[in-house]
């Protein structure tokens, strides 16, 4: 051949001068593939498989049952769990279609550039381990399109209001299509659209996705199909429709994910609702049930203790800031993890009046009440002035470092990085302890009715319904992520001695460890640092049974309650 046959001497490239020497054989398989897309997928379709390299593909059988359906269907909706291959079915259709139906304008869009880039370098891989003597020759082929001898072409889109407008469409591609943020976009996108596929008899949809949420075009198309209104059929495809996978396998998932809500969603087709409450209806009220008087309440009602402070008890500190200007609350969750089946909150302070610097001080107070436990402080905005000046005025070593590497930053920082990825890692950890094991006991009914009011987002973020206050769940969820032992940025494997695990790879039952930190080994009164001058008095210590001490009498004669 000569070298004019070959698209810019790439020998995987053919052009439309390129000639070949068929054989009966070819000719058959060639005829074969036109009429049937699975010949053509199980004999013709190369992938590069992680273990064997380039190696035909092997479709399962739900991935035959949904190509069919694509083939067969003008408008499409695939739902289906992760790791299944929709995009390389979407591939195989869209190559099936260029390489063997005439003047044929294929579109696959995504909301990057980067992102159909990406999608369309799938494209171009399968397109170039086809056999030449199969395919159509090139006549144009680059990085977001490729036109084939026989007039079909192959092209990216971003969803842009104007993308397409005007354009005559055989097939639209839409890969992942929930994920595409915001869902506004993809909105107008649909509406310059649709006319372009509607207006023509033959022109298709195929739609693949895996669920996010109910508040985008992916859900509102998929509950119309399901209800028969708009003409799309849906295929579906969960986890255990794919060979291999076992109730084992689902269990291994679970501990990657962290909870069964997020398997659910990942891997079993399940829609989570948008504006579902942390906690439903019949768990709000067991726990408020379950809520009971503070035995010491300090700071006019803002510091609440319901059990004192022991020695040789596992104690974590939650803590969120806020500025302390009557808006939102400054919030120290204080919890018993002693015993993971029994986590208990013991303390809790809340505030929206007392200031940053007061409130740095008032956090080291109690702290050192709880014997200076580790303290998980989110450090955004006015927290990182907390977090710094408890760290280097008040010498607190026990901060714990979390979410810098997860939000992106190169240097880690003193306390909890709040960052989309940490605080959907917190929710995910948080509702396992308190949904799924039901083993956090409340006794605050502020952080109740605020886990009542934490609901998810139409985006699939968690945050307080309306003008409702979310500070006391989000102290909450810093403290229990001091239990998370993921394999990469996992905590609970860095203080603490893991005793025991779960079916769910969750930490059953923990121990201390020392690793230099500088723990007080028998915590304070409370009492004694709400003297006028902390400093000056000897703390009480526990096991004192002269409730009349000297101290006592003056904090009683200061307006103190005894209420041991």
């Amino acid at each position: 051949m000569a070298d004019k046959q070959y698209y810019l001497n790439n020998p995987s490239l053919p052009t439309s001068r390129a000639s070949f020497e068929y054989t009966p054989q070819m000719v058959q398989d060639i005829k074969k593939c036109a009429q049937n897309i699975l010949h053509f997928a199980e004999n013709f379709f190369y992938i590069i498989d992680p273990d064997e390299g380039r190696t035909v593909i092997n479709l399962f059988k739900c991935q035959k049952q949904s190509l069919r359906t694509l083939r067969d269907n003008r408008y499409n909706i695939l739902l289906a769990s992760r790791q299944i291959g929709k995009t390389t079915m979407l591939t195989i259709y869209a190559l099936w279609v260029a390489c063997f139906n005439d003047d044929q304008n294929i579109v696959i869009v995504a909301n990057k550039e980067s992102t159909a880039i990406e999608i369309f370098r799938r494209v171009r891989m399968a397109y170039e381990q086809l056999p030449n003597w199969l395919k159509p020759g090139v006549i144009e082929y680059g990085k977001t399109s490729l036109m084939l001898d026989n007039g079909s072409r192959i092209g990216i889109s971003t969803t842009t209001g104007s993308a397409a407008r005007g354009t005559s469409l055989n097939v639209l591609i839409l890969d992942e299509l929930a994920f595409i943020d915001p869902p506004s976009i993809m909105d107008d996108f649909w509406r310059s659209v649709w006319p372009t596929i509607s207006r023509s008899k033959k022109s298709k949809v195929l739609i693949a996705s895996t669920p996010n949420g109910t508040d985008n075009l992916f859900y509102k198309l998929y509950d119309g199909s399901m209800r028969g209104e708009n003409g799309f059929v849906t295929s579906i495809i969960k986890w255990d429709d794919v060979p291999g996978r076992d109730e084992a396998w689902k269990r291994e998932q679970i501990k990657i994910l962290g909870s069964v809500e997020s398997f659910d969603q990942e891997f079993n087709c399940v829609f989570l609702q948008k504006g579902e409450s942390s906690i439903d209806a019949e768990m709000f009220e067991k726990f408020k049930s379950m809520c009971s008087d503070a035995v010491l309440t300090l700071h006019d009602g803002k510091y609440k203790i319901w059990k004192m402070p022991q020695e040789h008890r596992i104690y974590i500190a939650g803590v969120d800031v806020a500025e302390g200007v009557g808006q939102d609350y400054s919030v120290v969750q204080i919890l018993d993890m002693t015993d993971l089946t029994n986590i208990e909150q013991v303390a809790c302070f809340r505030s929206n009046t007392v200031d940053v610097p007061n409130f740095t001080t008032q956090l080291h107070e109690i702290l050192t009440q709880w014997g200076k436990p580790l303290a998980m402080i989110e450090r955004n905005n006015c927290g990182a002035q907390v977090v710094d000046n408890l760290h280097h005025m008040h010498k607190y070593e026990n901060i714990i470092n979390y979410g810098s590497a997860l939000a992106g930053r190169k240097k880690e920082q003193l306390g909890v990085v709040a960052h989309t990825n940490t605080k959907h890692k917190g929710v995910l950890n948080m509702r396992y302890w308190v949904n799924e094991l039901q083993c956090v006991r409340f006794n605050d009914v502020n952080t109740i009715q605020e886990l009542k009011e934490f609901v998810r987002k139409p985006n699939g973020t968690w945050s307080a319904r309306g003008s409702c206050k979310d500070d006391c769940v989000m102290s909450l969820i810093w403290a229990l992520m001091a239990l998370d032992n993921d394999a990469n940025n996992g905590i609970c494997q860095r203080y603490f001695e893991i005793l025991n695990v779960d079916d769910n790879g969750k930490p059953s039952a923990i121990k201390g460890m020392d690793f230099g930190l500088k723990y007080y080994t028998r915590p304070l009164n409370a009492l004694a640092a709400y003297a006028q001058d902390a400093d000056a008095v000897a703390p009480i210590c526990f096991g004192n049974d002269s409730m009349q001490s000297d101290e006592m009498q003056d904090l009683v004669a200061a307006g103190w309650t005894n209420m041991m």
